[in-house]
């Protein structure tokens, strides 16, 4: 077989594994808008094609180089941080990289994966009672760091860092792709640093952006001030994050946890995307929106935080086969 190299991208060998961050693909949705004739074609930033599988791989690292060039760095330094999963997979990951003791703090009932994956890249996990939710790994998370001789936190809820992370490079990346040109923006929200980073970004280019934030049905924290335990991992913690501008919203959507799971089957099926719950969250929001005329022809961007994968042992994955999305 005779190769072309002249229709090749340059040649790259990379020095690390942290080089491959971001780039990720932004995707139209062709086959769900025809299926279910909405008015506009929405556009899905696909971030499990990050090297340790999610979105949460860009802050992660931003925050632990912040780290790292602190004084208060050194090599008896460990870190011990609250997560619900995919931002504890990814300090676990880099701590492998750069030989770091990472433990991380996780609410029981987050998936198995997750856990699994923790340990795998060879920190420690420790888990809190699932009604606690995130809230409860966090303040654990905080009395551990306390006590424990050379333990710092990345804090991801109150870095400036992770807004910092995507304000340069996700939304640097949605505003190359689309030249610049973005009506709507949809986007879970979690720690808040993925829809802070992005909207106040991307507002400066497209003042006009509609930013549309995503809580669940069963914790609406932000739109009716209560707390609950869900099952959409990787959003509300139960708590407003430190580092999330809510000013930057334009408008918050609930989604249950049943559409959730729905969606992210309806991804798959119909699309060939195998996404998180989270993922399937902002969809069933996204499809909303594009079965209403005010959005006829908009251009809208949803996020997809993580793959399917770290889903097996959940509902994502119990009789998925006879599961239909509620559209």
């Amino acid at each position: 077989m005779n190769i072309d190299r002249h229709s090749m991208p340059p040649a790259r060998i990379y020095d690390n594994i942290t080089q491959t961050i971001g780039h990720t693909p932004l995707i139209y949705l062709h086959r769900l808008a025809r299926k279910y004739q909405w008015v506009t074609t929405p556009m899905v930033k696909v971030e499990y094609f990050n090297p340790a599988g999610s979105i949460k791989d860009r802050p992660a690292l931003a925050m632990l180089k912040q780290l790292m060039n602190s004084a208060a760095f050194n090599q008896d330094t460990q870190i011990i941080e609250a997560s619900s999963g995919n931002n504890g997979v990814a300090c676990a990951w880099l701590g492998a990289l750069y030989d770091i003791k990472v433990t991380i703090v996780i609410p029981e009932h987050m998936s198995i994966e997750r856990q699994r994956l923790i340990r795998h890249y060879g920190a420690d996990v420790i888990t809190t009672p699932k009604q606690l939710g995130t809230k409860g790994a966090i303040d654990k998370a905080r009395q551990l760091v306390l006590h424990t001789p050379g333990a710092v936190a990345l804090d991801q809820f109150a870095n400036p860092a992770n807004v910092k992370a995507h304000a340069q490079t996700t939304a640097q990346e949605l505003l190359h792709d689309t030249a610049g040109q973005i009506d709507v923006l949809v986007a879970g929200i979690g720690t808040g640093g993925t829809i802070t980073g992005l909207a106040q970004t991307i507002k400066q280019q497209c003042p006009a952006l509609k930013v549309i934030g995503i809580e669940p049905a069963r914790c609406p924290v932000l739109s009716e001030k209560r707390s609950g335990v869900h099952n959409i991992q990787g959003l509300s913690s139960g708590h407003i994050p430190d580092i999330l501008d809510p000013h930057c919203i334009d408008k918050i959507m609930t989604v249950e946890d049943d559409d959730a799971i729905g969606f992210a089957r309806l991804l798959a099926t119909c699309e060939g995307l195998a996404v998180g719950i989270s993922s399937g969250a902002a969809m069933h929001a996204t499809a909303k929106l594009c079965q209403l005329a005010e959005y006829r022809s908009k251009k809208i961007v949803t996020i997809l935080p993580d793959g399917a994968e770290r889903y097996f042992s959940t509902e994502l994955f119990v009789n998925s086969s006879d599961s239909q999305a509620d559209d």
